[in-house]
């Protein structure tokens, strides 16, 4: 009787299909690990830079407070928060966050004095905000801390109805005022009205209430309440980037008469 013969082995067909799954995990892997590597910069847990952005929009002559909201102030934990940014994406002089102790510190009683918008980083030194100081948050110095220098004082010019004194002006502009007294002697001819030049490049602070207010000296301030008493005024507008002063001749009416031949019928 013949022995049975024994059939060839064949290799196992699932052999290609394990070595394939090997290179698909490895692949898989890779990818994971680059794009977690690439998004841990924007990530809260990631490696990017802690900035202070704001989180709604601020306007001017908000006061900002460990605790106060609402009525003119805002509490800094609900108006600014922390985002991680790229450091690409971080302006040099960004506000970087430590901790909230250091931010409430920097913050506590700043007067904002340029708006905010939601989104915006906060800077080192921000020019858009500056300290209250020890005056009431809604006193009118607050309005533009700035555009009150230190040794200065505001004073209010009434606008009364005067067509002199309805040009147009808006807050930030540079006026000149000008000014008719009745100056009586010898040299006033055809009446005693006589027109000048009296201060110059003034800015005028704010505008509110029917009043114009302007920051002075004290000296000024001074000139301006006579003036005021006293004189017709009128303003006069000056271009932007104009702020030379001038010297000008006083005006009276015989002046006029003669300059401009004026003469009787």
């Amino acid at each position: 009787m013949a022995a049975p013969t024994q059939r060839p082995r064949t290799s196992g067909g699932g052999t290609p299909l394990i070595i394939l799954g090997i290179v698909l995990a490895l692949i898989t892997a890779v990818l994971v690990l680059f794009l977690t590597t690439n998004n841990t910069g924007a990530g809260s847990g990631g490696q990017g830079v802690a900035v202070v952005v704001a989180a709604q929009p601020l306007n001017a002559g908000i006061v900002l407070s460990l605790a106060q909201s609402g009525n003119g102030y805002a509490r800094i934990g609900d108006v600014f928060h922390v985002e991680h940014l790229p450091a690409s994406d971080v302006p040099a002089d960004a506000f970087t966050f430590t901790n909230q102790s250091d931010l409430n510190t920097a913050l506590s009683n700043q007067i904002i004095t340029a708006p905010f918008y939601a989104g915006d980083i906060l800077r080192r030194n921000d020019g858009r905000m500056t300290a209250l100081g020890s005056g009431p948050a809604h006193s009118l110095t607050n309005h533009d801390p700035a555009g009150l220098p230190a040794g200065d004082v505001l004073v209010a010019l009434p606008l009364g109805s005067a067509p002199g004194m309805q040009i147009g002006a808006q807050e930030g502009d540079h006026v000149d005022i000008l000014a008719t007294e009745c100056v009586q002697g010898p040299t006033v001819r055809g009446g005693c009205q006589v027109a000048q030049e009296t201060l110059q490049n003034l800015t005028i602070y704010m505008i509110s209430g029917g009043m114009l207010y302007v920051a002075v000296t004290h000296q000024d301030a001074l000139v301006l309440k006579l003036l005021v008493e006293t004189a017709k005024l009128d303003l006069v507008l000056r271009k932007p980037g104009d702020n030379g002063l001038v010297t000008t001749q006083p005006i009276d009416t015989g002046w006029i008469i003669s300059h401009f031949g004026f003469t009787p019928p």
